[in-house]
């Protein structure tokens, strides 16, 4: 009964947005695909279907949507080349999270050959758009040297601003470790702070022994 009335709802939407600009239906079928997503059962092939239609009809958000539910197997089979295919085109057309999970097909090679050069492209275009993630991913590439020279000047600026922004234990564990011979006493507030988040490697770092 729920599929015969999502498709009744789908033709709902289509008859009743027949006189919308397309943007406007596409956040409609937005909207439908995340309250199929909040269901006390949910019923993620539905909203995959509504994610899929606005997608392309050419909603960014949507396109970005589609990709996570490809890349993580939502309602669909798990396909990372068709996530990052999705990923790509939220990207070009200017989405921030679909910045940083492009650049993070590219640093891992999944769904797309490993490209660190390509990958770093994309985490700065997150960053010039206000995506804190752009900054966390860059700054953990520049310290650890992952494909490209370490830098850590600028690694420090990334991780820096991720610490800032986002609050995330990987984020203040790496930058507790690239500051820690110059500053050890911010370094294990840092490292506290993560380990209060349930990081085990600041844990660790608290506890060597």
């Amino acid at each position: 009964m729920r599929v015969v009335w999502g498709a009744a709802v789908l033709c709902l939407t289509l008859a009743g947005s027949a006189g919308a600009r397309p943007a406007e239906i596409t956040w409609d079928w937005y909207r439908n695909a995340e309250t199929y997503l909040r269901y006390a059962h949910p019923d993620p092939a539905m909203a995959t279907k509504y994610f899929r239609l606005a997608a392309e009809a050419g909603n960014d958000a949507a396109q970005y949507k589609l990709g996570e539910h490809y890349l993580n197997g939502i309602g669909v089979a798990a396909d990372p080349v068709q996530a990052c295919a999705w990923f790509d085109k939220a990207a070009s057309a200017g989405n921030r999270y679909a910045a940083v999970k492009l650049g993070e097909c590219f640093q891992k090679g999944v769904g797309l050959a490993r490209d660190p050069v390509a990958a770093v492209k994309w985490y700065e275009v997150a960053i010039a758009k206000g995506n804190p993630y752009g900054s966390h991913m860059l700054g953990m590439m520049l310290a650890d040297g992952d494909g490209v020279p370490k830098d850590e000047k600028r690694a420090r600026d990334c991780l820096e601003l991720s610490v800032r922004e986002t609050g995330d234990p990987w984020a203040k564990w790496r930058l507790a470790r690239l500051i820690g011979p110059r500053e050890p006493d911010r370094a294990r507030r840092l490292f506290a702070e993560a380990a209060a988040q349930g990081n085990i490697e600041s844990w660790l770092a608290l506890n060597p022994d």
